[in-house]
C-alpha cells in the first residue's frame, strides 16, 4: 500500500504505568503541552488508550511490545516467571530476554541487515543482536543493578559518641519495583516478620508489612549515625570547621568530612559539607549547600583488588546553623569504568565520558515531604541524563530502530496513587501533585525527543498498563501478590498447608497442599509427576480445578461481604486471553476492581476511583495521520507489526498482533478533520 514504508526510522518511547485517563485529564486542565503536541501531530484512539495482555505488568507487556505476541507465545508472564516441572516456589526474574521464547523486533530488523538501540528496555538484556547497541534492561532503571554502592544517610551529632553503621535489607521481591545483584532465580518463602496464619509467601526477603503492594512504602538504605567534633589532624581546615566520618564501599572504607560556614565572624551559621578523600587531602571531593545537591563527587574504590572509579552525589537534608547536627543523602555509586550492562561493553564508559554519570533515583524514605522532595529531584536529573544519553547515541551512532523505558511514572503510582484519594489519606492533595510531577517530568522527556521528528521518523509513545488507587473501603484480599506465592485466602480455604520450619517461621507444607496461588494471577496444582511434590492424581485434576473455581467465586470478602474473584478460567479457557502453555498456571483469575493491587491482577479495561488500567498509545511523525482519532481498539501486540509495516522491516516470527492501518497516512476515515478534533475534546472533558 502507498501508505507503508513511509518512515526512515522509528522510535517507541515507552512509559512504564502512564495511564491514559491521567494524561487526557491533564491535557484538558491545560497541562502536559508536549503530549498535547504529539497528539495535534499524530492519531490515538479517542481516549488514548491501548489494551495491555493479561497480567498487566511490566514484563509481559513490554515483551508484547517488543515481540508483537501474547504471552502465551513470547513466554513471559509476570514479574516473575515459573515453568511447569520446576518446584512450585521456585521463580525467575521476569526481566531476562533468556526467557523470551519469541524473536523480537531487534532482533528481526538483524535479519535486515538494520541495525537497532535498544536503551533501558524490560526483557532486552542479555543482549540477543550483536550488531546493536544495548543500555541496560535488567531493571527498572538504567545500572540499577550495576552500581557498586547502595544509598544511604548520614546523620551528625556532637551528642554522638561513636560511628555505627546499619546496613540496608535488601528486598529483592520486587514490591517496590526494584531488582538489584546477579541471581535471576529465587525461591519463595514465607515471611517471618508479618505471617499471622494467613500470610503471604514471596521470593527474596521479605519487607514489613503483611500486604507485598504496600511493602513499596517502606524503602531501606544505609544509615549512619557519626560524631561531630574538632578538625583536630587536618592539613588544611577552614575557620571553625568541624569534622566528622562515614563509611562508604559497602563499609570497607571510610571518607571525612567538614561542617563549615561559608562566611566569617561572629555568629556566622554552618551551611556547607565538604567531603575528603582522606584528613591530609587539600581539596574536598566535593560539597553541598544546605538543602542543596552537591556536583558529581569523583573517587575511587577499592573494590576486588582493583582501584574502580565512581561518581556519586550528596544532598544535605538538614543542618543546624550552630553546626551541631546535620543529615545528608549519598546517592548510590556509580561504577565509571566496568560497563556491566552496556553493549557493546565500551557503551557505558563512553557515556559517561561525553555524557555524564547517571544518578539513581532516591529510595531512602517516603516518609516526609522532604524525602518526596529528594526522590522528585533524583528522578528529574535522571531523566535529564536519560534524554542527553539518548540523543548522544542517536546522533553519533548508526541505528534504525530505537526502543526505551521509563519506569519513573509506574514507581510513584506504587508509591503514592493510593494515598491521593480523600478518603484515603488528609494529604491527598499534596500526593496529588507529587503524581502529576512526574507526569511533568515526562513530559518534558517526550518534549526533549520530539526535536528528533524530521519528516523521516516516526515516534510511538506507549505505555504497558496504567493502575488504579486501592479502594479505602476495602482492604487487599491474600491473594494476587504478584511477589511470590500468596498463602492467604487458598490457605483459608484448606487447599495450601503450612507447617513450622523448625527455626521459629512457617514453610509451605507440600505433603498437604493441593494447590498454591503464585504470583499476581495464577493457581497451580501440586500435581504426581509434574510438580516435585506433586499429590494430585491427575485423574483428580480436571475436578479439583473445577473445585477450586467454584470455591473462588463462593469467596466473599469478610469485612465488605462482596465477591473478590471476577473471573477464573483453566488452562483450556484463559487461551483465550492469550495465557497456557508451560509458563502459566493451572487456573488464571482476575479480581474485581475494588480489590484490585494497582494494576496486576485487573482487567486491562478496568477503571476505579478516577484512574484506569489502560495503557497509552499515541503514534506520530512520517507515514502517520496528523490529529487523527482512530475508530479502533489499540492492543500492545499491535505496535510491532503496525512500525514494520511503516518501516517496510520484516515483521518477528512469532507475532499475533494487526497493523494498525487506520493511523497511516493515504487511508481515509470517515469522519473530517474538525469531527476528529471535537471527538477528542469530547472525550477529554469526559475523563
Amino acid at each position: 500500500m502507498s501508505s507503508t514504508n513511509k518512515a526512515a526510522k522509528v522510535m517507541v518511547l515507552g512509559l512504564d504505568g502512564a495511564d491514559p485517563t491521567l494524561v487526557s485529564r491533564y491535557i484538558a486542565q491545560g497541562k502536559l503541552p508536549n503530549f498535547k503536541k504529539a497528539l495535534e501531530l499524530g492519531s490515538a484512539a479517542a481516549d488514548l488508550s491501548m489494551q495491555s495482555v493479561l497480567p498487566a505488568i511490566t514484563p509481559p507487556n513490554w515483551a508484547s511490545i517488543a515481540t508483537g505476541a501474547y504471552p502465551s507465545t513470547h513466554g513471559i508472564t509476570c514479574f516473575w516467571n515459573h515453568t511447569l516441572g520446576n518446584e512450585l516456589d521456585v521463580l525467575d526474574y521476569g526481566f531476562d530476554s533468556g526467557l523470551l521464547k519469541a524473536e523480537t523486533i531487534w532482533q528481526a530488523y538483524a535479519r535486515a541487515g538494520k541495525k537497532s538501540i535498544v536503551f533501558n528496555y524490560p526483557t532486552s538484556w542479555p543482549p540477543q543482536a550483536e550488531d546493536s547497541i544495548y543500555v541496560d534492561g535488567t531493571s527498572i532503571y538504567t545500572n540499577l543493578r550495576g552500581y557498586v554502592d547502595y544509598e544511604k544517610v548520614v546523620e551528625g551529632s556532637v551528642d554522638q559518641a561513636q560511628l555505627i553503621e546499619v546496613p540496608h535489607t535488601l528486598d529483592n521481591t520486587g514490591a517496590n519495583c526494584r531488582f538489584e545483584g546477579e541471581e535471576t532465580t529465587q525461591k519463595a518463602g514465607i515471611s517471618k516478620e508479618t505471617y499471622d496464619g494467613f500470610g503471604y509467601s514471596q521470593p527474596g526477603l521479605v519487607t514489613t508489612t503483611q500486604d507485598g503492594e504496600l511493602s513499596a512504602d517502606v524503602p531501606t538504605a544505609d544509615w549512619i549515625r557519626t560524631p561531630i567534633g574538632s578538625a583536630d589532624g587536618w592539613a588544611s581546615v577552614p575557620p571553625n570547621a568541624r569534622a566528622f566520618e562515614f563509611t562508604v564501599n559497602g563499609g570497607a572504607e571510610r571518607r571525612w568530612g567538614l561542617v563549615v560556614a561559608s562566611s566569617e565572624g561572629a555568629g556566622a551559621a554552618y551551611d556547607t559539607i565538604r567531603v575528603y578523600a582522606d584528613r591530609q587531602s587539600q581539596q574536598s571531593l566535593g560539597e553541598a549547600k544546605s538543602g542543596c545537591w552537591s556536583g558529581w563527587i569523583y573517587d575511587t574504590y577499592r573494590i576486588g583488588g582493583a582501584d574502580i572509579p565512581v561518581a556519586y552525589k550528596i544532598r544535605v537534608l538538614e543542618l543546624d546553623a550552630a553546626g551541631d547536627s546535620f543529615s545528608f543523602y549519598v546517592s548510590y555509586a556509580l561504577d565509571l569504568k566496568t560497563g556491566k550492562f552496556f553493549h557493546p561493553r565500551g557503551i557505558g564508559e563512553e557515556l559517561y565520558t561525553e555524557v555524564g554519570p547517571m544518578l539513581q533515583p532516591s529510595n531512602y524514605s517516603r516518609l516526609t515531604p522532604l524525602a518526596d522532595e529528594v526522590l522528585l529531584e533524583s528522578i528529574e536529573e535522571m531523566y535529564r541524563w536519560h534524554v542527553d544519553a539518548i540523543n548522544y547515541l542517536l546522533d553519533n551512532k548508526e541505528w534504525d530502530l530505537f526502543y526505551t523505558h521509563m519506569h519513573g511514572i509506574d514507581m510513584f503510582m506504587h508509591f503514592y496513587l493510593d494515598h491521593t484519594l480523600e478518603a484515603a489519606s488528609p494529604e491527598y492533595e499534596r500526593y496529588q501533585e507529587i503524581v502529576y510531577r512526574i507526569y511533568e517530568i515526562t513530559d518534558r522527556f517526550i518534549g526533549a525527543l520530539l526535536e528528533r521528528l524530521d519528516g523521516k521518523t516516526s515516534i510511538f509513545i506507549v505505555s504497558d498498563h496504567g493502575g488504579v488507587a486501592k479502594n479505602p473501603e476495602t482492604d487487599h484480599p491474600l491473594i494476587g501478590d504478584m511477589w511470590g506465592i500468596n498463602v492467604g485466602i487458598l490457605g483459608e480455604l484448606g487447599y495450601t498447608a503450612v507447617k513450622d520450619d523448625g527455626l521459629g517461621g512457617k514453610e509451605i507444607d507440600w505433603s498437604r497442599t493441593t494447590a498454591v496461588a503464585q504470583r499476581a494471577t495464577f493457581i497451580y496444582l501440586n500435581v504426581k509427576g509434574r510438580d516435585p511434590q506433586g499429590i494430585v492424581d491427575p485423574a483428580d485434576y480436571d475436578a479439583v480445578v473445577r473445585g477450586i473455581i467454584d470455591d473462588l467465586y463462593n469467596y466473599r470478602d469478610p469485612k465488605t461481604g462482596r465477591r473478590v474473584i471476577s473471573f477464573a478460567l483453566n488452562r483450556n479457557d484463559m487461551e483465550v486471553v492469550g495465557l497456557g502453555g508451560e509458563n502459566s498456571g493451572d487456573i488464571f483469575y482476575i479480581l474485581e476492581p475494588d480489590f484490585t493491587r494497582c494494576h496486576g491482577n485487573g482487567l486491562s479495561n478496568h477503571s476505579l476511583s478516577g484512574y484506569s488500567m489502560k495503557a497509552l498509545f499515541i503514534a506520530l511523525g512520517a507515514g502517520i495521520k496528523q490529529n487523527q482519532t482512530i475508530d479502533r481498539k489499540v492492543k500492545v501486540v499491535d505496535i510491532v507489526p503496525t512500525l514494520c509495516a511503516l518501516s517496510g522491516a520484516p515483521v518477528p516470527y512469532q507475532a499475533e498482533g494487526g497493523v494498525l492501518y487506520q493511523i497511516f497516512e493515504g487511508i481515509e476515515q470517515e469522519q473530517d478533520g474538525a469531527a476528529e478534533k471535537e471527538k477528542r475534546e469530547a472525550a477529554a472533558e469526559t475523563v
